[in-house]
């Protein structure tokens, strides 16, 4: 056997190696977790379900942006529509148009997080101060509750009530008191509606805090951490304006060579959308342009995120 074969050979036998590890379900990277704390915080309820988690990142994107369910389905609906007939004007061909009408499915949640991302910085601005109130009056009564009671309390002090615009942290003491008195759960579920790092660590002390009070004191570095993040937001601002500008820059000329194709070679434009070849070469295209969206929002999310 010649280097050439030998080397066909190895390769074969890491993907027929990685193929069954993977039917197995066997990882030999994943560290060992501990099972019966896994299975004590899934029967208390503690833990999030990952339906639980979908459900509150889409009620906080409605809230934060104004839009409901019902007009969130119009829009993917409409993105599809738009994307067949997208898909079709450029490639005159309906399964490459099928292809782009399910890629282009994701639009509206992006509009929807980029939309909210303003909402969610003015909340987190006043995050810190809300964070910091209800650590103080935790310090002094040693009661979660009780500390996130005199927060709301505070909050709506001087505001109509038909003025009042329900936060987390009212739902926090609503779901405690009305539907799960769970406080655990409670807390995770709060810690999922509010998208901050720091927030996150932040409940997750609370967390500890609730299980031995002697820790609350720890809450404090917490937020100071949180204010120093502040200075480095407004720094990334401008940044990830420039990558999205130049990443939709990118995507538009990648794209915009096959109509250019289209009048100028006929003939490479037959082959590009009347082939195998071509047609699975448009398909990566797509799913690349997908993938990196996806990849560009996760790597363009605020710093404290």
């Amino acid at each position: 056997m010649n280097s050439i074969q030998i080397s066909l050979t190895l390769v074969f036998v890491l993907i027929s190696l990685s193929l069954f590890l993977l039917l197995l379900k066997i990882n030999p990277f994943t560290v060992e977790k501990n099972i019966l704390k896994q299975r004590r915080l899934y029967l208390s309820g503690a833990k999030l379900k990952i339906s639980e988690r979908v459900t509150i990142r889409f009620t906080t994107l409605f809230r934060q942006t104004g839009y409901t369910f019902k007009k969130f389905t119009l829009m993917v609906a409409a993105a599809l529509v738009l994307g067949f007939m997208a898909g079709f004007l450029l490639f005159n061909n309906a399964g490459l148009a099928a292809v782009m009408a399910v890629c282009l499915t994701p639009t509206p949640y992006f509009y929807l997080t980029v939309k909210s991302a303003k909402a969610a910085r003015e909340e987190i601005e006043g995050l810190e101060n809300t964070m910091s109130i209800i650590t103080n009056a935790y310090a002094g009564c040693d009661d979660i509750i009780k500390a996130m009671e005199t927060y709301v309390e505070e909050k709506n002090k001087y505001i109509p009530v038909r003025l009042r615009k329900p936060t987390p942290f009212d739902e926090f003491v609503s779901e405690i008191k009305l539907i799960n008195p769970n406080i655990e759960h409670g807390l995770y579920r709060l810690e999922a509606k509010i998208k901050n790092r720091y927030f996150a660590e932040w409940v997750k002390m609370l967390i500890l805090c609730y299980r031995d009070r002697r820790l609350k004191f720890a809450l404090f570095p917490v937020i100071k951490s949180m204010n120093d993040a502040k200075v480095m937001q407004i720094e990334s601002d401008g940044m990830m304006t420039r990558v999205w500008r130049d990443y939709l820059m990118t995507v538009g000329m990648m794209f915009s060579i096959i109509p250019m194709m289209r009048f100028s070679n006929a003939e490479w434009f037959s082959i590009l959308t009347g082939t195998t070849i071509g047609k699975m070469l448009i398909v990566v295209m797509l799913m690349t342009a997908l993938a990196t969206s996806f990849h560009v929002m996760k790597v363009t999310k605020p710093v404290n995120k």
